[in-house]
């Protein structure tokens, strides 16, 4: 069996991310950040594996999992972290149930994180009561994507006030994850079980392609794009499905796979090896799926799961 270690926190964290890599042939990151919700007072969390690499690389026999994570800075948040998605190395765009966004910045030389711009009521609904910001998407350091339980998509600019674009009629129901499929094109799931794919160059109202798991509409909670194939994508469902699409197939664009025995929050392609893909489960489960072992064209039949 896997190691694991179990570190208490003492809040509800509903994201988790790594932070980056200073470039690919650095060693890998020991600094994740987390963010909470439904807390009296939520807040952005930073934490460090201290010693973890140093373990890995001299090959010792004490295991790199006995270094448990230690937080290193803790920093305050209006509403429930929603999502939050690293736009660089050094920032970090989070998501709020107050429908706002926040760009965060790691400071040089210290661990600590810095508040320096926020788009406020990104999201509202027609009564004009805000709406929570439910999901993120960068596009390079330089485009975020906001999507919202007002079913609207919202696209902003590092460093400028005001959105690029706002797609007001994207959805009737709220947008659980977005995507950049391309540097104009983005794709988002909701909870009506759909997935939908739209330009942004044409009018903001009109969408490339919808398409539907099943008649049952269960809900779509995440998504995410294999690295190198932009078509391929894996989504998964309120129900515990695992769905890899190929957008390019217009009658059979999915593959269902039976994953998790309550709703998927969250799945994952390595950035490095996309034939193995992680998802999470309110089952309390992580996967792991390898395609690589069961055939040569691995993609979009994933088969197996650990």
């Amino acid at each position: 069996m896997t190691d694991f270690s179990v570190k208490f926190v003492s809040k509800k964290i509903n994201k988790i991310r790594w932070r980056p890599k200073a470039d690919v042939k650095s060693p890998p990151s020991t600094t994740f950040a987390t963010g909470s919700w439904d807390d009296q007072q939520n807040s952005v969390c930073l934490w460090q594996i201290h010693g973890r690499i140093a373990a890995i690389q001299k090959d010792s026999p004490e295991s790199a999992l006995e270094h448990e994570p230690q937080k290193v800075h803790e920093k305050s948040h209006v509403g429930d972290v929603l999502d939050m998605q690293y736009v660089s190395r050094d920032y970090l765009a989070v998501a709020s149930s107050t429908g706002d966004v926040t760009l965060m910045k790691h400071l040089p030389n210290t661990e600590a994180l810095s508040t320096i711009f926020s788009w406020e009521n990104l999201h509202h609904f027609a009564s004009g009561a805000n709406a929570p910001c439910t999901c993120l998407a960068t596009r390079g350091d330089d485009w975020i994507a906001t999507g919202g339980e007002d079913g609207q998509i919202v696209v902003v600019a590092i460093g400028q006030k005001y959105p690029l674009q706002t797609i007001e009629k994207a959805d009737s129901c709220t947008i659980n994850a977005l995507t950049f499929l391309k540097q104009t094109e983005i794709l988002a799931v909701n909870s009506f079980g759909q997935l939908k794919t739209f330009d942004l160059r044409q009018a903001s109202n009109k969408h490339a392609q919808i398409f539907s798991v099943t008649e049952n509409h269960v809900p779509l909670l995440c998504a995410d794009k294999h690295p190198g194939q932009e078509h391929i994508v894996a989504t998964g469902g309120g129900d515990g499905m695992l769905t890899i699409w190929d957008l390019r197939q217009e009658k059979f664009p999915m593959t269902l796979l039976e994953a998790h025995s309550g709703p998927m929050w969250e799945v994952k392609f390595h950035p490095h090896n996309p034939n193995h893909l992680f998802t999470c489960s309110d089952d309390g489960s992580l996967w792991h799926w390898d395609g690589s072992a069961f055939t040569s064209d691995p993609l979009p039949g994933f088969l197996s799961s650990k």
